[in-house]
Parts: structure tokens; C-alpha cells; sequence
């Protein structure tokens, strides 16, 4: 809620335009903590095969029956958690904060947070680490190691071993972007602006060639959680999380609009519920996409048919979660950084 006021239509003789009557509410993490109790029992009815959890039972047990209600394929493949990179009482622990993760080269896992950038290994060793620019809330890697860091108005260029190479503006000089995602994709440097709810598309030197997402009846995603995440496949192609229209849509480098996906609604696992979901979204190899909600934080994988594969349940993530930041690496392994946890865990095909 953006406010604590109802307003009533003006009774005959107002002239202030409405009366503003004061109500009462619920604080908002209880209302959104009620919510969420009530979708993850719901969802429930119909789920499909979660990770596995420690002292859970074995991937072959056979999955829990959906209700008869809600029919649903049969969906073979199972996650497992195999890993944890990084989780308070560990080496590479983050204490403050944890914003954001991709994969890079030899399937190095760099993680923004605690005002630095980390790389870690597979195996969770930290092999490099320098410091981020002040108030930097997102990062992507290129496939030659470069790393480009987002922070308000601006994105940082490092190099592999994390020497500053350069950087450029974002947004327009009256309107700074609102940096929430940066990827590369070829000689480009695309970056997520969740202010004029579009990706801007710059070349290596900072200069913008042009807008992806703006081609729809609202000139933009829709973004109530005014944040906007997206990823880039092997074939050039922009997949992003427009999360006001339960959808992932996808798009050229031009900016042509060439699919989507999804659907609001609360019977079905496929289904995106709340608000405003899904909110993070990675690609994988061979056409997979998976994608991360809120308010029954969980992640999905979806084939290239975009038909649901599988489904990582909210017990492996904090029920307050509103992101859960989703990487996908050579191998098809699944890398989700919990926030509020300040988790990063490695999931694989089982």
C-alpha cells in the first residue's frame, strides 16, 4: 500500500475533490506473510517434484499425487540441492547484503554484495574479489571475463582480475536509469532501467543504440515491484521477466518482440500467482529458462517447449524473500542467491 487513506467521492458541496477517511491495516510483511502461507497451501494442492531436502525422501520415491481437480503431466525431473557456496557461519559469507549473481567463465560464480565483488569457484573457494562502486545493486559477466556492475545512473566496466576499464551513464541526464539488471550480449552492453520500465541497449563505448521492451500497448514492462531482471540466450535473444503480466516475454537486440509466456493464476504449478511474478529469470542450455517468484518464493524450470520441467520448493528459501536471483551454468546446474538468507546454493539435475 503507497498509502494509509481511502478516498470517498466528494459529498455534495466538497470541494477538496474527497474526503480522506483514515483506516486501519495490517502491517505490510504480515499481510504479505498471511498471503503467502495461504498461496504456498494452495499451490501446494497441485505441485510438481521439488528439490530434494536434506532428510527428505530419495529421488525415486514417487511424487505427491495433484489433487484430482488439477491434473498436471508427469514431471521426471528432480533438483537436488548439491552445494552451498556461500551461507552466514561459512568462508565466504556475506554479513550485510547480497544483490546479485552470474556465471562466467570456467562456470565462476560472482556474487555482488557486502560492497564487493566475489568470485567463487564451483567448489565455493573465493578466487578473486575487489571493491564495487557505491550503491551498486546488480552485475553480469561477459564470455571473455569482463564484468559490468550497475549501480543508479550508471554502469562499471572491470576487467577479469577486476581492474576498472572503464563506464558509462545510464538513463538520460533528466531521467538516471534505475540499473536492476546488466547483461552482455555480443559487443553490447544491455542494461535493465526499471525507472522507464525498458532495456537500454549501449555499445562498448556507452552510447546508446536503442530500447528493447517499449513495442507493447504501455510503451513498457509492467513492474509493480518497480524492478526489472532479464537475461540473454546463446542466439542473441532477451528473455525478461515482465513480471506485472505474469509473463516472460522475449525480444531481438532491435527490439522486435518475438514471444511470451505465462500466465496469472493460482491452480496450476506453470502458473505465476501475487502480484507481480515471475521477478527473476535465467537461460540454460538447451533452450531451458528458469525463472524465480515471490510470496511463495520457488524456483521453475521450463523446457524450450516452455513446458514446466520442475519446480524448486520455498523450503529452501526465506518466505520473505522478493527475489531470488537465478544463474544457470555450462552443466545446466542452477546457482539461486537467497537475500534475506544471504544463501547461495547450487541445485543439479538428479
Amino acid at each position: 500500500m503507497d498509502s494509509n487513506e481511502v478516498k470517498h467521492p466528494p459529498a455534495s458541496g466538497d470541494d477538496d475533490g474527497a474526503r480522506r477517511v483514515p483506516r486501519r491495516f495490517l502491517p505490510l510483511a504480515s499481510v504479505v506473510g498471511a498471503f503467502g502461507v495461504v498461496a504456498a497451501g494452495v499451490l501446494r494442492a497441485g505441485e510438481v517434484p521439488a528439490a530434494s531436502a536434506p532428510g527428505a525422501g530419495s529421488p525415486g520415491d514417487a511424487p505427491r499425487q495433484p489433487a484430482a481437480a488439477l491434473p498436471s503431466p508427469p514431471l521426471p525431473q528432480q533438483y537436488a540441492r548439491v552445494a552451498v557456496l556461500a551461507a552466514p557461519g561459512t568462508a565466504g559469507e556475506f554479513r550485510r547484503s547480497l544483490l546479485g549473481i552470474s556465471v562466467g567463465p570456467r562456470d565462476g560464480v560472482y556474487v555482488l554484495g557486502d560492497g564487493e565483488v566475489r568470485v567463487f569457484e564451483a567448489g565455493g573457494k573465493v578466487v578473486r574479489r575487489w571493491t564495487s562502486p557505491e550503491k551498486a545493486s546488480c552485475l553480469g559477466v561477459a564470455a571473455d571475463g569482463r564484468v559490468a556492475v550497475g549501480s543508479p545512473g550508471r554502469v562499471d566496466l572491470f576487467s577479469e582480475a577486476g581492474a576498472h576499464i572503464g563506464g558509462f551513464a545510464a538513463g538520460t541526464p533528466d531521467k538516471p536509469a534505475e540499473v536492476s539488471a546488466v547483461r552482455f550480449a555480443g559487443g553490447a552492453v544491455l542494461v535493465a532501467d526499471a525507472r522507464a520500465r525498458i532495456i537500454r541497449r549501449y555499445d562498448g563505448r556507452g552510447v546508446e543504440q536503442g530500447v528493447i521492451g517499449a513495442g507493447n500497448k504501455t510503451g513498457g514492462f509492467m513492474l509493480p515491484n518497480k524492478s526489472l531482471d532479464f537475461d540473454v540466450d546463446r542466439d542473441g535473444v532477451i528473455h525478461a521477466a515482465d513480471s506485472g503480466r505474469h509473463q516472460v516475454s522475449s525480444w531481438t537486440l532491435d527490439g522486435a518482440p518475438v514471444g511470451r509466456f505465462g500466465r496469472f493464476g493460482m491452480a496450476r504449478p506453470d502458473d505465476f500467482v501475487g502480484c507481480c511474478n515471475p521477478v527473476n529469470v535465467a537461460v540454460g542450455p538447451a533452450g531451458v529458462l528458469v525463472t524465480a517468484e515471490k510470496v511463495a518464493a520457488r524456483v521453475k524450470i521450463f523446457g524450450k517447449d516452455r513446458s514446466l520441467l520442475a519446480v524448486i520448493g520455498p523450503e529452501h528459501f526465506d518466505p520473505m524473500c522478493r527475489h531470488i536471483h537465478v544463474a544457470v551454468d555450462s552443466t545446466g546446474r542452477i546457482v539461486a542467491a537467497d537475500p534475506e538468507r544471504r544463501t547461495i546454493t547450487l541445485f543439479e539435475r538428479s
